[in-house]
């Protein structure tokens, strides 16, 4: 047998990887091939004007999700009961409602400053009005994700996420031809999360119990679970603000067209390398946790998930690298042809999150909350320095794009390393 037949077949008696696979299937097809099938269509009906009032708008609505469920949502996973999860279930959709509530109420009387701020006038600051919508959705999308990782459900995430992105896409197209403009990304965007819950909606049923609705209950749980909101909360709000900072200042220093061209990087590269990179992730937090719980090690885990996302990671990025310009003159259109230099100077820092990101979790796993908080505010000052820059020094945006990616991708490889180590110490 063939060394790479017998990898083959361990991998397929893999439990860890077979759950992989059934998540990252639906993903790839949901949020891979569906969305290039479609990028020829969507990017000749959109401009990259109006890619960039949508990027600015996913920026915010990104940041303000992870706030949201308090990080109550990643206690639903490592609970050490079922009706605990479901009490952390409960919480984090109630808390997401409240809080997509407030960010309302707060940014109503500010709503035309905002827009001046941000680079959105001419009627596009009345686009933010959907950033409280679009909150809660993808908030309630996050706890009923790990929900269904609680009870492994990876089929019914993997079925979700293939309406999720059909929905989109549909979606997307339909309201281009009635000719609605930007809105049509951005309501084709929230009416995708709105029925792509519906199936995941389905594995609460029996599960979820009107004891769970107790104050009390609810109390109690919050208190066992102060960690997350704690520790966690701070980190996500940071790490949040580390990713999508660079598509706010470049909306707010290089304008709408440049901002386009950095959304549609993120559309065809960032995003279905962050989901399918999510996928490990969302596997290897309950492996991880199970792991611990039953005095496993989990140093094996950790090097066989680098060596094969690696493996992975290199021929998607490698064909972008070396064949940028072609691809993008041929699917996009030559409107979209100066996106191909952006696009390598991103590529590194891409590839590396991509990798490191999933293995993040053996940190928080371990218990390593703060020391996941430390870092995350690490990455944020990294990517926060050169963007501020930008204002009082005058940089092109290639120089910007060096000067805010490459640190970030350093800063990546130092807690993948400091991971590794604890992961070792602990086996």
């Amino acid at each position: 047998m063939s060394f790479v037949a017998s990898k083959i077949k361990s991998l397929r008696k893999n439990q860890f990887f077979k759950n992989v696979a059934v998540l990252s299937s639906g993903t790839a097809v949901a949020q891979l091939l569906l969305p290039l099938a479609s990028l020829w269509i969507l990017s000749r009906l959109y401009a990259p004007e109006l890619w960039g009032i949508y990027g600015i708008y996913g920026s915010i609505t990104t940041i303000t999700q992870q706030v949201a469920c308090f990080r109550y949502d990643y206690a639903i996973v490592v609970a050490d009961s079922d009706e605990e999860a479901g009490g952390a279930f409960v919480l984090s959709a109630a808390l997401a409602a409240l809080f997509s509530a407030f960010i309302g109420l707060v940014m109503w009387p500010f709503i035309p400053s905002l827009g001046v701020a941000l680079n959105l006038t001419g009627g596009a600051e009345h686009t933010l009005w959907m950033v409280p919508l679009t909150t809660v959705i993808f908030s309630l999308t996050n706890a009923l994700n790990y929900y269904n990782v609680r009870f492994e459900k990876y089929k019914v995430i993997s079925v979700s996420n293939i309406i999720r992105v059909s929905v989109m896409i549909v979606s997307q197209i339909g309201l281009a031809l009635l000719g609605t403009g930007y809105w049509g990304l951005i309501v084709g965007q929230f009416l995708s999360y709105f029925f792509g819950n519906f199936r995941m909606v389905m594995t609460l049923k029996g599960r979820i119990h009107r004891s769970m609705f107790r104050l009390s209950f609810l109390k109690k749980v919050a208190r066992k679970n102060v960690a997350y909101p704690k520790y966690m909360l701070p980190s996500a709000i940071a790490n949040s603000l580390a990713m999508n900072i660079m598509g706010v200042f470049t909306q707010m220093s290089y304008g709408r067209v440049m901002n386009g061209y950095y959304s549609q990087i993120n559309r065809l590269l960032g995003q279905p390398a962050q989901l399918i990179s999510q996928a490990v992730s969302q596997v290897f937090l309950r492996g991880a946790a199970v792991d611990k719980y039953n005095g496993k090690k989990l140093s094996k885990t950790f090097a066989t998930t680098t060596k094969w996302l690696l493996i992975i990671a290199v021929f998607p990025f490698g064909v972008l690298l070396l064949w940028g310009e072609p691809i993008i003159s041929r699917f996009l259109g030559e409107e979209w042809l100066p996106m191909a230099e952006y696009l390598r100077y991103l590529i590194p820092l891409f590839m590396v999150r991509f990798v490191v990101t999933p293995l993040i979790n053996s940190a928080i796993a371990l218990g390593r909350q703060k020391a996941t908080m430390v870092w995350q505010f690490f990455l944020l000052t990294v990517v926060l320095i050169p963007s501020l820059l930008t204002m009082v020094i005058p940089m092109t945006y290639a120089q910007y794009l060096l000067a805010a990616s490459l640190p970030m991708a350093a800063a990546y490889l130092i807690f993948y390393r400091f991971c590794q180590k604890i992961v070792k110490s602990t086996a």
